[in-house]
C-alpha cells in the first residue's frame, strides 16, 4: 500500500453518518488526514493520487457509474452486506463490514501510515510437532535482543499457552480472555501484559478454550505494531478464523518444515489449506533429511533458512525455559541470519 500522508490524505466517499463518523475516526485514530467528498462530478483527481479510497456503501453504486479507471487501495465499507458484495467486483474493491471490522478499517490505515511500523511475521507448522511455536518465541527473543522490543501473540485456542514456553505462566499481565472485546483503536498495552527478556506477550490462558474473533486480534496487533520493532503470530494449526485473520493481518509467513518425506508432504497440505500463498519455508533439519532444493521445489516456495539440530529445545520447553537460552550458537546464527533477510525483503 502506498505511504499515506497529509499531502497524500484518504478520500472518503460518503455522506453525513454513522459510516462517514466510523471512518474519519479510523483515520484520526492513525493521526492521518481525509479528503471528504461526495461531489462525483469533480472526484477524477482525488481518486487518482489518495493513498487509499474509502466509500460507502451506500456511495459505492453512484461511484461504480463514473467508470473510474480501477486502483489499489479502495475499500467499500459499511452495514449492509448485500451493498458490500454487489459492488466490491465492480470497484476492485475490498469490503469492510461495519460493526465488525472496525478494528480492520485501522489496521488496513495503519498499514499504510508514515508513522514506523513493525514488520509482523506469521509461523505456520507445516506439520504437528513442527516446532513452530518454538521458532516463533526463538524470533521473538533475537529480536528483542537486538533492541527495540518486540511481541509474540498466541492465536492457538488448543496450544495450552505460549508463556509457559517462556516460563512466564506465573508472570503477571493480562492473557486473552481479558483482552477478548477490544477493538478499534487501542493505546499503549505494554504495561497490561507479560514481558519476558524484553518480549511483550500476548498468551492464551488455561481453562475453557476462547472462540478469538478477528476484531480483536487486529485491534491488538495494530497496537503491538507501533511499539516494538518485530511481531510474531503463532495461529496454531488449527482452521478457526482468528488463525486466518492472524495470517491475513501478516506481512510475511513461515512455514515451518521438517525435512523428511513425511513433514514435507504435510507441508504440501498445510499450504493448500491455509492458502499460503506467498510463503516462505524455514526447514528443520532431520538426521537424513531432504537436501533444501528438493524441498522448496517440492513445495513451491523458497527455503529461507534452516535451523540445525538442536536437541536441547524439547527439555527446554518442558522445563520453561525460553528457547533463546537453550540453544546453541549456530541455532542463534541460523536466527539472527532469518532476521536479516525478513528485514531485508528477501524472497
Amino acid at each position: 500500500m502506498a505511504q499515506l500522508s497529509p499531502s497524500r490524505p484518504v478520500l472518503v466517499v460518503a455522506a453525513s453518518g454513522h459510516t462517514q463518523d466510523s471512518m474519519l475516526s479510523a483515520v484520526a485514530a492513525q493521526e492521518l488526514e481525509a479528503a471528504v467528498s461526495t461531489d462525483l462530478e469533480t472526484i477524477a483527481e482525488a481518486w487518482r493520487t489518495a493513498a487509499t479510497v474509502l466509500v460507502a456503501d451506500d456511495q459505492a453504486e453512484r461511484l461504480a457509474g463514473r467508470a473510474l479507471p480501477h486502483r489499489d487501495g479502495v475499500f467499500v465499507v459499511g452495514p449492509r452486506p448485500e451493498l458490500l458484495s454487489a459492488w466490491s467486483a465492480p470497484l476492485a474493491a475490498r469490503v469492510i463490514p461495519l460493526p465488525d471490522g472496525a478494528a480492520w478499517l485501522g489496521a488496513i490505515l495503519a498499514d499504510g501510515s508514515s508513522r514506523a511500523r513493525a514488520p509482523v511475521i506469521a509461523v505456520i507448522g507445516g506439520s504437528g510437532g513442527a516446532g513452530a511455536s518454538t521458532l516463533a518465541a526463538a524470533l521473538a527473543q533475537q529480536a528483542a535482543a537486538r533492541g527495540g522490543g518486540a511481541a509474540l501473540v498466541d492465536v492457538d485456542p488448543l496450544g495450552g499457552g505460549i508463556d509457559l514456553l517462556l516460563g512466564a505462566e506465573r508472570a503477571g499481565g493480562w492473557r486473552w480472555p481479558r483482552l477478548s472485546s477490544a477493538e478499534g483503536h487501542l493505546g499503549d498495552l505494554r504495561g497490561y501484559l507479560p514481558v519476558v527478556d524484553g518480549v511483550t506477550i500476548v498468551s492464551m490462558a488455561r481453562g475453557p478454550a476462547l472462540d478469538l474473533a478477528r476484531e480483536p486480534l487486529a485491534a491488538i496487533v495494530t497496537s503491538l505494531r507501533s511499539r516494538h520493532s518485530l511481531v510474531v503470530l503463532d495461529p496454531g494449526r488449527a482452521l478457526v478464523p482468528a488463525a486466518r485473520e492472524a495470517i491475513r493481518l501478516s506481512s510475511r509467513q513461515l512455514l515451518v518444515v521438517q525435512a523428511g518425506v513425511r513433514g514435507v508432504a504435510a507441508a504440501r497440505q498445510s499450504l493448500a489449506s491455509y492458502d499460503l500463498r506467498g510463503a516462505q519455508a524455514v526447514l528443520r533439519r532431520v538426521r537424513g533429511g531432504l537436501p533444501s532444493g528438493l524441498v522448496a521445489e517440492t513445495l513451491g516456495i523458497p527455503v529461507v533458512a534452516e535451523l540445525p539440530v538442536e536437541p536441547g529445545l524439547a527439555a527446554a520447553a518442558e522445563r520453561g525455559d525460553p528457547p533463546s537460552r537453550a540453544v546453541r550458537r549456530g541455532y542463534r546464527k541460523a536466527l539472527d541470519e532469518l532476521l536479516g533477510r525478513l528485514g531485508d525483503g528477501d524472497a
